[in-house]
Order: C-alpha cells, then structure tokens, then sequence
C-alpha cells in the first residue's frame, strides 16, 4: 500500500515521551507514513530524539495556555503536508500492528472518526441548543435537527486534504466558542466539555457542509484485533505513572519501549522511571492510588509554580 497519509500529533513537553513513543511504534511495525509533530516547549534532546525515528518534521508551537489539542485543526491544514489524506493521532497512545491501512478513508467525501455508542451524558438537547446557536451565529446557518444521534470521540481523526476549507471552519470556531486559556476540557455540564472535540462535533452535527461521518471505523480493532490505535487516554500517562486503568496498556508500551533501547534511540538510564522495567512491581502496586498522586503533584506544581 502506498504511502498518501501524513500523520500529525501534537503535545507540550509532557507528552514529549508520548510522542516519542506513539512515532516509535509506527516505525516498530513498519509503517513509513511522514509524520507532523506540534512541539510546545520542547527540550532540544527530545526533538533530536523523535526525528532520528526518521520522516518527523517538527513544527516548534509558541507558548499558549490554551490547550495544544485546540491546535490540531492549524496543524492538519499546514502547508507542510503534501500527501492526499491527514490523520490525527494523540500523542497519548500507541499503533498496534501495522495500521497504514487505518490511516486513509474509503471516500474522500467523509470524515473517519470514532461516534460515541451510546451518548454520552453531555450530548443534551440543551447543549446541542447551544452547538446549534453557534453554528447560525457565527457560520452563516445551521441544520434544523442533528445529522447525528451522538457525538464524536477525536483521538484519531482520518480526512482527505479536499477539506482544508472545513479544517479552517473548525478552528475559526475554536477561536469562537473556547476561551483563550481553555485546558484539555471544560466544567462538567459546558456544552464544550471536550473543547476541541466538542467543537468538531458541533460542526458534523449542524454545518451543512460538513463532511460525513463514515459508518466503517476499524482503527479500535473492531475489524482486525491485531491492528489497532491504542488511546492510554486517563491520567496519569504510561511515561509519568500507571494507572489502573492504563496496566492494560503495559503490553502494548513495553515492547515500543524494548525496540527504542534494542535500536540505540535512547539509553536505559535515560528513561522515565515508569517505563524502566525494573521498576515495573512498584508502579503495578502503586497503580490503584496512581490518580491521587497524580492529583497532588499537579496541584503542587501549581500552589508553588514561579
């Protein structure tokens, strides 16, 4: 299969290792695609890192407190990209096999995402009320009813390069409806809660010239159980602590983590402490109070940040 995606993710420099590790396992499992990173803040080591995987082209981001998810629509339109079709992958999972054949949709006339099945909590009638107003409001018009029943889950995002003008809809409305220093989400109960994620549901739901969404998403192995997009998704990530929830990923990240060292892009001690496997019994054990760590170091860093 020809290579026509170019792949793009994006993170600050704590999800530095996670785009290390999500690029590593493209080229584990052979996969050539070109790469596109959004790099926030970024150490020079860590971008000499992920390029000598080889095909990344590092986009240096200025420093914002708006989430860099909210920049995902600016980095799938950049005139970097030359390839047909654009796939966003967050920079907080893994592949799973070779998955070229995931990375390119079926028509070029739909969008490739994952629906929510069933709704989730926020997809109210009073929140899509309010997708709805700001479709009119600052769109130019909105559908009467929602072309869908539920809403979208972004991690991974699949479209043709012939929707650039949509790209630049979505992040348009970003700048419209987010406020400027928004994190990954919002108060429970906002009609934004996902923020970026959100937005793009608004736009699939009432835009009316809106992509389609594809019926066929097989990038949660839903197809194939040997290939897929693995999202670790809850905090804390594999690279900062295991949670409960994230041991189930031990078996994807480990052997991510044993070609990087096998292969000469990083050294043993050069790891974060989660992923040296000597370690691997303390944060096992240690998972199940992992959250409230975690929650304790981020409200530290932030009582006592400069």
């Amino acid at each position: 299969m020809g290579v026509n995606t170019t792949v793009v993710t994006a993170g600050d420099a704590n999800f530095a290792w996670g785009t290390f590790l999500l690029v590593a396992s493209m080229r584990m499992n052979g996969m050539k695609q070109p790469v596109l990173v959004g790099a926030m803040g970024w150490s020079g080591e860590m971008k000499r890192r992920v390029e000598a995987l080889g095909g990344v082209t590092i986009k240096d981001l200025p420093l914002s407190r708006q989430c860099v998810t909210c920049q995902k629509p600016l980095l799938m339109m950049d005139d970097a990209i030359d390839t047909e079709w654009v796939c966003w992958a967050d920079s907080d999972a893994a592949f799973v096999g070779d998955c070229t054949e995931w990375l390119c949709g079926a028509n070029p006339d739909e969008i490739v995402i994952r629906r929510y099945d069933p709704p989730p909590a926020d997809f109210t009638k009073e929140n899509l009320a309010v997708w709805k107003r700001d479709i009119e409001k600052f769109c130019g018009g909105a559908n009467a009813e929602s072309r869908y029943t539920t809403r979208v889950n972004a991690p991974f995002i699949v479209i043709n390069r012939k929707w650039k003008g949509f790209l630049e809809t979505w992040n348009r409305q970003i700048q419209n409806v987010l406020p400027p220093d928004v994190e990954i989400i919002m108060k429970h109960g906002s009609p934004y809660f996902q923020t970026d994620e959100s937005v793009l549901g608004s736009l699939l739901c009432f835009l009316p010239d809106a992509p389609k969404i594809a019926e066929r998403y097989a990038a949660n192995g839903s197809v194939d159980k040997s290939r897929y997009f693995a999202h670790f998704a809850y905090n804390p990530k594999p690279w900062q602590m295991w949670n409960s929830y994230s041991l189930k990923w031990h078996g994807v990240v480990r052997p991510v983590v044993d070609w990087l060292l096998e292969n000469g892009h990083v050294k043993p001690d050069e790891l974060p402490l989660a992923l040296r496997k000597g370690w691997w019994p303390f944060w096992r054990a240690l998972a199940p109070a992992a959250p409230w760590v975690w929650r304790a170091t981020k409200l530290k860093r932030r009582l006592f940040k400069k």
